[in-house]
């Protein structure tokens, strides 16, 4: 794939389970779905959802992990949020292709409603984000390429590529407001994976509707004792809160938290 293509072109990839998708990058969306099905975090989340639960996807993608929700809790409501212009576009081609009922939405979710500037990776996706740090992100890239052993002579050119940004003006809302506006009562799973901006997620959300939430999976950034930060805040609102890592981000900071009170 040319990188000319992976940033202006959306293509067709097909999944391992047969099911079709769009995605700029071929290569993002196998690793991402690798990530997502089998026995992983994100199936455990989301078994035993009820067909009258809603699924939240906040920081959806392309919409991976809501193709395997739909699969897994089928007749459950999915809502997605996606900001990148070009990213919700095959978000929602791939809603309409894969997850009848669901809906996406081209909105960012954090803890104020308004505009902000989004910092689009045209090369690496699913990395945007409304907050970059740099250091950060090279310590996750150098992390993940040495764990799944990245041929050393092509690191120079991933790094080029995951360092090119674009910029574009995203409308954000909160959790509280999407609860009042789609008449939410109850979900089953509230997904998070917004890279550094999980806590601001859960600021959205008003006390009242915290007892509607039964499932919290969210990627956490571990900066500034956020893991930790996010972890109190989830078992003090009574859940049961467990943390993992994978083994390609050992030595990195990125983790998974998944909160469950059924």
């Amino acid at each position: 794939m040319t990188a000319e293509r992976t940033r202006t072109e959306a293509v067709t990839y097909t999944l391992p389970n047969g099911k079709q998708v769009d995605c700029f990058d071929e290569v993002e969306a196998r690793i991402l779905w690798e990530e997502i099905d089998g026995d992983t975090p994100y199936t455990e989340a989301v078994a035993g959802v009820r067909p009258d639960e809603v699924v939240l996807d906040v920081g959806a993608h392309v919409g991976l992990a809501s193709l395997c929700f739909a699969e897994l809790a089928p007749g459950s409501r999915i809502i997605a949020f996606e900001p990148a212009a070009r990213t919700f576009s095959c978000l929602e081609t791939n809603f309409a292709r894969n997850v009848p009922g669901g809906t996406a939405l081209r909105l960012a979710v954090a803890a104020e409603p308004g505009e902000a500037e989004f910092v689009y990776h045209p090369h690496a996706a699913s990395k945007s984000t409304l907050h970059t740090d740099q250091a950060e992100e090279d310590l996750n890239l150098e992390a993940y390429l040495t764990n799944v052993g990245f041929d050393e002579a092509a690191k120079p050119l991933v790094r080029e590529m995951h360092n090119v940004r674009e910029t574009e003006t995203v409308q954000v809302v909160t959790l509280s407001s999407v609860f009042d506006e789609h008449g939410i009562d109850r979900v089953g799973l509230l997904k998070i994976d917004v890279e550094r901006a999980e806590l601001e997620v859960l600021d959205g959300v008003r006390d009242d509707l915290w007892p509607r939430i039964r499932r919290v999976l969210a990627e956490v950034h571990d900066r500034d004792g956020s893991l930790g930060e996010t972890v109190a805040r989830l078992a003090g609102r009574g859940f049961d809160v467990r943390v993992r890592q994978a083994p390609v981000f050992a030595g990195g900071t990125v983790y998974v938290v998944l909160a469950t009170r059924d």
